[in-house]
């Protein structure tokens, strides 16, 4: 008999469909019934393989009604109107003030869609299945690392996924070919946001100057800067592992 599917956050096996991108953002970007296409490609650029959806129709099959319809919902709820004039680069003064009271709250919101995303598109699962329970259990796992930027471009919705990037290391530090590790970057018209994880038993901190860190503490490293797309912001960044 076959094992029933699961809620990938809580377990539950009464399942829906919960939109990788909510309703509300893909109406409000005009693109509810837009085509997006995926394309998986390897390190040289070539792609691998495509998908084509409708936005509408890009869902998670694995999520349960109780966690759409409750703490998703709450979150959902919580950040759009601030997400909206994120995107749009409007009143920034007062969204950076709200962004330092509660930072955790949209951090929370950009790292369910980051993981949403990787374990609903055409390419390898890079997140571990207990990064699904701790949110549900209503953290951020440790090792992750969530920054915010702004972008001159502005293509309405685009995203990379990666195994991960750079890492700088203490000399006495053995590599550890078997990390966990990934590296999610999405962007909304003007807003960009990256999910950055590494499984490490030292310490680690990702460098990420010029960005906004949302998690695991607020504040902005070096000067502020607008990249210049998404890419810009995708590999600008690196992993220090070090003892104490």
């Amino acid at each position: 008999m076959a094992n029933k599917r699961e809620c990938v956050f809580c377990g539950n096996t009464n399942l829906s469909k919960e939109h990788i991108f909510a309703q509300w953002l893909l109406k409000e970007l005009n693109i509810f019934n837009n085509d997006v296409l995926m394309t998986h490609a390897n390190i040289a650029g070539m792609p691998i393989s495509n998908r084509k959806h409708a936005f509408s129709k890009l869902v998670n099959g694995l999520v349960c009604e109780t966690c759409n319809n409750g703490w998703m919902s709450q979150l959902e709820g919580d950040c759009q109107n601030h997400i909206i004039n994120l995107m749009n680069m409007n009143e920034l003064e007062t969204e950076l003030a709200f962004l330092n009271e509660h930072h955790e709250t949209v951090a929370k919101w950009a790292f369910k869609n980051v993981i949403l995303l990787n374990s609903a598109t055409n390419y390898r699962h890079l997140v571990p299945d207990e990064h699904y329970k701790e949110l549900y259990s209503g953290k951020i796992p440790e090792g992750v690392f969530i920054d915010l930027a702004f972008c001159k471009s502005n293509p309405t919705i685009e995203w990379r996924q990666t195994h991960g990037g750079m890492i700088l290391k203490d000399r006495n530090i053995p590599f550890n070919p078997n990390a966990k590790r990934y590296h999610i970057t999405f962007q909304i018209k003007n807003l960009l946001l990256k999910v950055t994880y590494y499984e490490s038993l030292n310490n680690t901190f990702y460098e990420d100057e010029g960005a906004v860190r949302l998690y695991p503490r607020f504040g902005v490293y070096g000067t502020p800067k607008i990249f210049d797309s998404i890419d810009d912001f995708d590999i600008h960044g690196f992993f220090h592992e070090y003892k104490e």
